[in-house]
């Protein structure tokens, strides 16, 4: 599962040029660097329109276009790979409605349920990293108000993240992008060998600061490593 992410970067057009894609002007005047995401919050995705990407804003909780109100999607952030295709909330998005999720991190706990402790997972030179993902658009019945979303897409965990989750989400490198979001093309239907665990050298991880637990922390704080060390039954080796 992925229950928490960051985007850091200070300008959103960064984030663009990295992907080739195109963001509207106002949509990029309102971003600002997050780092505490949680399901249900405004964030960003890249889909193909038209044949061009774009780099819009959705929530992150889908919200299928037949639900009768967008509470279901605080229960649909996440969507396992291994059933994606097949179950009714997410297939006809798998088929159709592909985009990628621009991150720098992820968020993942460990410890005793009275004492949670994050760490986070990033890649190991800081760039960004791509999650696959699926969008939706909702008319809200009383306003006509158009509201898109996404969920994250999650596969099994790699060596590194296992020792603290069972499940991490499914990353893409440059090539995973260009087939994932080519939902007509030749290899269309080949998507489903995309959602795979990253190998383990894609991440490094280092423990945060507990103030991650409160959503309503948002500041570089939190990523100030803990002078604690990790568990030494991790056996694992930690960015810091």
């Amino acid at each position: 599962m992925c229950g928490r992410f960051t985007l850091t970067v200070h300008k959103l057009g960064d984030v663009a040029e990295e992907v080739a894609a195109f963001v509207d002007a106002d949509d990029a005047s309102t971003y600002r660097p997050r780092f505490n995401i949680a399901p249900t919050s405004r964030h960003w995705i890249v889909r193909l329109e038209a044949g061009r990407r774009e780099l819009v804003p959705a929530h992150w909780g889908l919200v299928n276009s037949w639900a009768k109100d967008r509470s279901v999607g605080s229960k649909q952030f996440n969507a396992r790979g291994e059933t994606v295709a097949v179950k009714p909330a997410f297939r006809a998005a798998f088929r159709a409605r592909r985009c990628v999720v621009p991150v720098d991190g992820f968020y993942e706990w460990r410890g005793p349920k009275t004492a949670r402790s994050p760490v986070w997972f990033h890649a190991p030179d800081r760039s960004l990293v791509w999650i696959a993902g699926l969008y939706e658009a909702w008319t809200e019945p009383v306003t006509g108000e158009l509201l898109p979303s996404f969920t994250l897409i999650t596969t099994s965990a790699n060596e590194l993240v296992a020792p603290i989750h069972d499940r991490m989400p499914v990353l893409l490198d440059a090539a995973g992008i260009e087939a994932w979001l080519d939902t007509s093309g030749p290899h269309a239907r080949d998507a489903g060998t995309l959602l795979v665990p990253a190998p383990s050298n894609a991440l490094a991880f280092f423990p945060v600061s507990r103030r991650v637990n409160t959503v309503r922390d948002d500041d570089a704080g939190l990523l100030e490593p803990e002078v604690e060390a990790l568990s030494p039954q991790l056996g694992l080796r930690f960015s810091g």
